[in-house]
């Protein structure tokens, strides 16, 4: 579904189509985090369950959109990967950020307080009626902003307010204290003693920092135990796969909190980061349950790793991502609203 057409618009499947020569530096114009890196878009498209198409708005030359998504259709199952196909007959485009809920998965060159949604409904679905046809049935859209909520709803449109997303405001902090001093005594009295229990303990170290030489094979297997905690959905994501990781370790703007086990190097629990100028992602968090060796409260400290991680590397703020939303407004996060919303394509 590659090429290029009259309208100058690209629709891609990073399966088939190379990395376009523009990529670096749009990545870099519209911000977009590691999981946007061509390679690794590549090997989550050929892990995932459906194909999953990157479109390109050209405009006087220059790229001033870019949306990705996934093709839902018939059939879908659990234990089902994409065929060799680029799509199917009829089905709907799934809009969302290729490896975190937490952000949305589109960016568009100028776009206003709603945060681009009216250009996504204006530019990109039609174009993607145009090049899909008449199997086109839905475009469901996630990560919305509330100010974006006025522009997607509308009659048989469903617009659902969906888990909210925790942000720390790093601004005014000059160090870790800075932060803990605006927190409750009790949560700032915890995260002391957990800091100062790990830092005692010769059994676990602590390591923040790229992910180059962290084995994807053994980051796998430990993030499986989170995802299996979350099967709260009618189709659970794929677990992480070992190439997925390798490709994605590797990325320069990728870094992670290691709680190894001091005398073996074992993997105990993995904070995984995506680097942002200003505004970092906690992507995921995964542990070691306590009967197969884990530690108690790196829960904890994982976050208090990131805020101080934040304040030295002078971010803006933190996003936390979803879940656990209330424990995460104790260490003084900001929940901020987030919709999806089904909206039937004719």
């Amino acid at each position: 579904m590659s090429a290029r057409r009259g309208d100058g618009h690209e629709v891609l499947d990073p399966r088939f189509d190379p990395e376009p020569v523009y990529w670096t530096a749009l990545r870099k114009r519209a911000g977009l985090r590691a999981d946007w890196s061509w390679d690794v878009l590549a090997v989550q498209a050929w892990c995932a369950r459906t194909p999953q198409y990157v479109t390109v708005l050209h405009e006087g030359g220059e790229q001033t959109g870019v949306v990705a998504c996934a093709w839902v259709g018939t059939p879908t199952r659990r234990h089902r990967f994409a065929g060799s196909a680029r799509g199917g007959r009829i089905g709907g485009l799934d809009v969302r950020s290729p490896n975190s809920s937490a952000v949305p998965g589109w960016w568009f060159a100028g776009a206003g307080p709603d945060g681009g949604c009216r250009e996504l409904l204006d530019r990109y679905l039609p174009l993607m009626r145009s090049r899909l046809g008449p199997g086109l049935r839905v475009l469901l859209a996630r990560q919305l902003g509330e100010a974006g909520v006025s522009e997607v709803d509308g009659r048989f449109r469903l617009v659902r307010r969906t888990e909210d997303v925790g942000r720390i405001d790093l601004d005014g902090f000059s160090s870790e204290d800075d932060w803990t001093s605006t927190l409750r005594k009790k949560r700032r009295q915890s995260l002391h003693k957990i800091a100062a229990t790990i830092a005692a303990d010769p059994a676990v170290e602590v390591r923040v920092g790229a992910l180059a030489g962290a084995d994807p094979v053994e980051a796998a297997a430990l993030m499986r135990y989170n995802s299996d905690k979350h099967r709260d959905v009618p189709i659970v994501p794929l677990p992480q796969f070992g190439g997925y990781l390798e490709r994605l370790f590797g990325q320069p703007d990728v870094l992670g909190v290691r709680y190894l086990d001091g005398s073996t190097g074992r993997l105990l629990a993995l904070g995984l980061i995506f680097d942002h100028p200003q505004w970092p992602v906690l992507r995921s968090w995964s542990a070691l349950p306590g009967h197969l060796g884990g530690r108690r409260d790196l829960y904890f400290d994982v976050y208090r790793e990131f805020v101080s991680w934040g304040i030295r590397s002078g971010k803006d703020g933190l996003i936390l991502g979803k879940k656990m939303a209330e424990l995460k407004r104790t260490l003084g996060a900001q929940l901020v609203p987030q919709y999806a919303a089904a909206i039937p394509v004719r």
